[in-house]
């Protein structure tokens, strides 16, 4: 297995914000002093967050490669945003197969330049590229399974990620505030501290939770979701064209099409 320098650097650096809260939650760094008084307010704890969001990463970084982390971690910014997967693009898709066919039986090679030129869909492009290469049906539809099944893997390692964030976060949550405990019940001499101590210790298990259920897992999730209904989409464009590279008619085009998503083509 070959040493991987990315990792270990990542592994450092997401240890250090993992040392940094832990210390600073025991006491033995005054971490939480330099924090300006505006960001100095209830339910928001700098040491608590350093800590689980540390321990998650720090864990990422030794069960998955950098890249994969990194692209996983990437697309917590899409969280509130639309995504790729509505649910009546299968059908859009099964439309502009039908157009294509249409306009490629009547200019073959001039139509497989336009659409490789002029369209923005990638897997539409590599299947015209495999079209005007001349390659066998059969040919072009193992290439295309083994492009799909790549492109599907990258995005189940995104969810896989995603979900082992949210199974670990309430576990570091939990190690903070055990931190918290041990240095609250070391020194019991001045009671009015021990509902100070306890209230921030257990925001470190409020912040593995919420991350974890309010965050990661929806996002996993969401990320399955779109993944599913792309698989369906990039299937119905393989197979398409394919179909039209075999002058297919344009009623069994469609009706094959339809099968795909469980639809006849009159519904």
């Amino acid at each position: 297995m070959k040493f991987s320098i990315f990792t270990l650097i990542s592994y450092l650096l997401s240890f250090s914000v993992l040392m940094i809260g832990s210390l600073d939650t025991v006491g033995a760094i005054g971490f939480s002093e330099a924090i300006p008084q505006f960001l100095k307010i209830p339910f928001l704890d700098f040491p608590s967050l350093f800590v689980v969001l540390g321990g998650v990463m720090t864990g990422l970084f030794i069960m998955y490669p950098t890249p994969a982390v990194l692209n996983a971690v990437a697309t917590l910014r899409h969280v509130f945003s639309h995504y790729e997967g509505k649910s009546d693009m299968v059908e859009e898709q099964i439309a502009t197969i039908l157009e294509f066919r249409s306009e490629y039986a009547a200019d073959k090679n001039g139509f497989v330049e336009r659409v490789k030129s002029k369209t923005s869909d990638t897997t539409t492009r590599y299947m015209f590229d495999l079209v005007s290469t001349n390659y066998s049906t059969r040919e072009m539809r193992d290439m295309a399974e083994l492009y799909l099944d790549k492109r599907l893997t990258t995005e189940h390692q995104k969810s896989d990620v995603l979900t082992m964030m949210a199974s670990t976060a309430p576990a570091f949550g939990m190690f903070g505030t055990i931190l918290g405990l041990i240095m609250m019940l070391k020194d019991l001499s001045d009671p009015s501290s021990v509902g100070v101590g306890l209230s921030l210790a257990l925001l470190t298990t409020l912040y593995g939770v919420a991350f974890a259920n309010l965050v990661f897992a929806p996002m996993a999730k969401k990320i399955k979701h779109n993944m599913g209904i792309v698989e369906t989409r990039e299937s119905v464009t393989i197979e398409g064209i394919i179909l039209i590279k075999e002058g297919k008619s344009e009623l069994m085009i469609k009706d094959s099409l339809y099968s795909i998503i469980g639809k006849g083509g009159d519904e």
